[in-house]
């Protein structure tokens, strides 16, 4: 399956190269359009049974004394509800004390004009979004002002890029060997999206992923089966492991024939960790060279290494951002694990549930970014309140967004 979403390049555009560039990179948190949400929230509000020879819930016919809610489910992992989260997402999105909350039309209004408030207020000249459900659920938040290409089909946590109309029209691919579509449909990850635009003469690749998650850092605990080795045994490792190859095979292949190269997103690795590893520390399980191809049964132990080797001949050097927000223990966790109470700092003062570590800006050889990136704090927007006789208040998202303003090429 490959999808293009292509608009014709324009040769020249309105922004002037001394003109300092901000892009932005945020996980919206299962974002749907307007329509989808409605849909959604129409399922959550019907009734379900539990089938007594399953053990598991699913639609009923009407509501009786016996079912429930699909907001009164028991939700997480492995649920025993028929539920496709390919297709709509799960009913505790939101939850208060680990119960779902019940949403409705006012609070999603709500949460929408808190969204575009914020979007405003960062201004960047070019988003990457994840977890959103297509282009009309960032058209609707980002207003007429952007163009924005996603893709269709496969899970409803797509990706998404925006760019402002006055940098010109621009070209739209998605990178699908990223999704590891010879697995089955449960198994299946998300795939990459790329946005090429020509500002003044000058040719610019942007790439967003999102990539497997639950094999965060290499500080994640010791031996094969901790979590958090990537080249370990860990379930979600290997699913990781799977992908590393084809991103490295689409990032040499995205910056092939650019002046500018810039990668953002969800990672769902710590970058930073892998960045300070001793660089004596071999890069792959059998110590072969990294600059050659992966080839099973060696596996990659640093994914940011693995991609950032100057290899294919012309293939540029990446600059990962370094992370600043408004509490110390932000550079700390560049290369340490911080403590459990300074993570939990840097959440309250940030407002979101996964504050670092997860979400990086890449650039290439040529690029300036004096100020690193910025995480923006969502404060009392991050997290969902529910008082009595008041519309729910739903956090914005369990990620901040994370800015970087560019000069150059």
């Amino acid at each position: 399956m490959r999808t293009f979403v292509s608009l014709a390049l324009c040769a020249l555009s309105s922004w002037a190269q001394a003109q300092p560039l901000k892009v932005a990179t945020w996980n919206l948190g299962w974002h749907l359009d307007k329509e989808l949400a409605a849909q959604w929230r129409a399922s959550c509000s019907a009734p379900f049974e539990l089938n007594p020879q399953t053990g598991r819930w699913q639609a009923a016919e009407r509501g009786t004394a016996e079912t429930k809610k699909g907001w009164e489910l028991p939700w997480g992992r492995n649920a025993p509800i028929e539920w496709n989260i390919g297709k709509l997402p799960p009913c505790n999105v939101w939850e208060v004390q680990r119960q779902a909350v019940p949403v409705e039309l006012a609070a999603d209004t709500q949460r929408r004009e808190r969204l575009q408030s914020v979007l405003s207020q960062v201004s960047a000249d070019v988003w990457a979004f994840q977890e959103v459900s297509g282009t009309a659920a960032v058209q609707q938040l980002l207003g007429p002002d952007y163009r924005v290409c996603s893709y269709s089909g496969h899970k409803v946590q797509r990706l998404a890029l925006a760019w402002r109309k006055s940098l010109g029209e621009g070209s739209c691919d998605v990178e699908w060997p990223l999704a590891l579509l010879d697995r089955p449909e449960a198994e299946q990850l998300r795939p990459g999206l790329a946005l090429t635009l020509n500002m003044n003469g000058k040719r610019w690749r942007f790439l967003t992923v999102h990539l497997k998650s639950s094999c965060v850092s290499p500080l994640d605990g010791l031996g094969a089966s901790s979590r958090g080795q990537l080249e370990g045994d860990d379930p979600a490792c290997q699913a990781l492991q799977a992908q590393v190859a084809p991103i490295e095979s689409w990032v040499e292949k995205s910056a092939q024939g650019m002046d500018a190269l810039v990668w953002m997103g969800d990672f769902n690795r710590n970058l930073a960790h892998e960045d300070a590893e001793p660089l004596n520390r071999p890069v792959r399980s059998d110590s072969s060279d990294a600059t050659q191809p992966l080839v099973p049964p060696a596996r990659s132990r640093n994914l940011w290494r693995e991609v950032n080797d100057e290899r294919p001949s012309g293939m540029p050097q990446l600059t990962l951002l370094e992370v600043h927000c408004d509490e110390p223990a932000c550079l700390l966790a560049r290369r340490e694990a911080i403590s459990r109470e300074a993570y939990g700092q840097v959440r309250n003062t940030l407002g979101c549930r996964n504050p670092l570590g997860l979400d990086h800006i890449v650039v290439s050889a040529g690029l300036r970014a004096p100020e690193g990136a910025h995480k923006v704090s969502l404060g009392a927007w991050g997290r969902t309140e529910v008082k009595p006789g008041e519309t729910a208040a739903l956090a914005l998202s369990d990620h901040c967004p994370l800015t970087a303003v560019l000069t150059g090429p």
